[in-house]
């Protein structure tokens, strides 16, 4: 009998001693990082049916990653439309990223609305537009600060934030979609 106390004693001070911040829990999930965003920075000639698909290492938290993730199109900044023109001018898509309150207010009133669908481990998240991208067109991916506190501020070689303050921990990746002016039948 003493020698279960003794054993059971030890067991827990391991499981405790697993919790404590200062030494990563045998327990816990490896610590996901951003392998790739498709399409990827830079890309030019994107297809207007084209989905944005983030893939990491690990599992990670879906609410967290559809929170913070926003596609926003160069024309969607230029919206003349905008119930809150009056208030808050519109500028390029360079000036708007270094600036927190246009970023908040292009992720509320102007991203592109779509469907989020994610693989079964958890590992990449698919967001499909509800509608066909607009030729010849910038696009920013947005993904917020929410995502790298998730992953414990890595991003794993990916472009990082813009910007100071709240921005300094968002990412900003850029595409442009084809050009479809010549007529050429691209969707087959």
């Amino acid at each position: 009998m003493r020698h279960s106390i003794v054993i059971a004693g030890l067991l827990t001070g391991a499981l405790l001693a697993g919790c404590s911040k200062d030494s990563p829990s045998p327990l816990s999930p490896a610590r996901a990082t951003l392998v790739s965003v498709s399409p990827a920075d830079g890309a030019t000639g994107v297809r207007l049916d084209a989905a944005l698909t983030l893939t990491f290492s690990a599992p990670v938290d879906r609410e967290v990653v559809q929170r913070e993730l926003h596609l926003i199109s160069e024309r969607a900044i230029a919206d003349s439309v905008c119930p809150d023109s009056a208030t808050m001018s519109h500028p390029d898509m360079a000036h708007c990223m270094a600036d927190s309150a246009m970023m908040r207010h292009l992720d509320e009133r102007h991203a592109t609305s779509g469907i989020f669908s994610w693989n079964a481990t958890g590992t990449a998240c698919t967001f499909q537009p509800a509608a066909w991208m607009i030729p010849t067109t910038r696009h920013m991916v947005h993904i917020g600060r929410g995502v790298k506190e998730m992953m414990g501020g890595s991003m794993d070689g990916m472009m990082g934030g813009h910007g100071s303050g709240m921005m300094s921990g968002a990412m900003m990746l850029h595409f442009a979609t084809m050009d479809t002016s010549s007529g050429h039948d691209w969707h087959h």
